[in-house]
């Protein structure tokens, strides 16, 4: 199993902080985002991570200089436009392609227990799983449903040909960041321009009926994507509900 860090964007909701600092360098508990990020996937035995830069990726390519020599295998993807999620997913395929693999935003903080998402993964025969939670504000966020089967049958306006409100849980979710992908996801991904997979590659798979599940996470999540989130973060670490992987 190989794993993905998405860490390319801009984060604009943090201007002016991150036209100096790029989000996955901004600090958390001891550590900072990026090297949560990788601890996450070494505590699940991903050693073998792609990771995307962009904006400021000179600051990141530096900060992973100082990674231990063999602790990871990081591949490095250094995107000369901004690709966009699902473009970037694309651009490491040379590395990720052949087996699955997961992928993480680098601005989320969880203790999803990844092996067992994986496994659903693998029972579920999918080609990709999006780990989702319990969706706070649907109006604002949008809203994931799921059947019977956890097979996803509505992602934000898209529904599934398969769709039957009777059969769908009354539960509303919300995407975290973290999905699982078989290689055959490369062919619905198109090269060469800017993807996004939420914009674009999922609503495309939901409305062919493609084996799109979710898995239901109930632990720890929280992002930084704004600066209420991050202080938010920052306190939950403070107060130990959640303690930041570490390389």
């Amino acid at each position: 199993m190989k794993g993905m860090i998405l860490a390319a964007g801009y984060g604009v909701r943090l201007r002016p902080e991150t036209d100096k600092i790029p989000k996955p360098l901004f600090s958390i508990g001891k550590t900072n985002m990026i090297k949560n990020s990788i601890g996450f996937f070494q505590r699940h035995g991903v050693k073998e991570i792609a990771i995307n830069i962009y904006h400021l990726g000179h600051m990141i390519k530096d900060e992973l200089d100082s990674i231990p020599v063999g602790s990871v295998n990081i591949h490095l993807i250094e995107e000369k436009t901004l690709m966009g999620t699902a473009g970037g997913i694309k651009g490491a395929q040379p590395f990720l392609d052949g087996s699955e693999f997961a992928v993480i935003n680098s601005d989320i903080l969880t203790n999803l227990d990844l092996c067992a998402a994986i496994r659903f993964h693998r029972k579920k025969n999918a080609l990709a799983t999006l780990v989702v939670r319990e969706n706070p504000d649907p109006a604002r966020i949008g809203t994931l449903k799921q059947d019977r089967d956890e097979r996803l049958v509505r992602f934000l306006a898209s529904r599934s040909p398969e769709y039957d409100a009777s059969k769908v849980s009354d539960s509303l979710k919300m995407f975290t960041g973290v999905h699982i992908f078989s290689p055959e996801i490369f062919k619905h991904i198109p090269a060469g321009r800017p993807v996004g997979i939420s914009e674009e590659t999922y609503p495309a798979l939901i409305e062919s009926g493609a084996d799109i599940f979710a898995y239901d996470h109930y632990g720890y999540w929280a992002d930084i994507g704004t600066p209420d989130s991050y202080d938010a973060a920052k306190l939950d670490v403070a107060y130990n509900r959640f303690k930041p992987y570490s390389i």
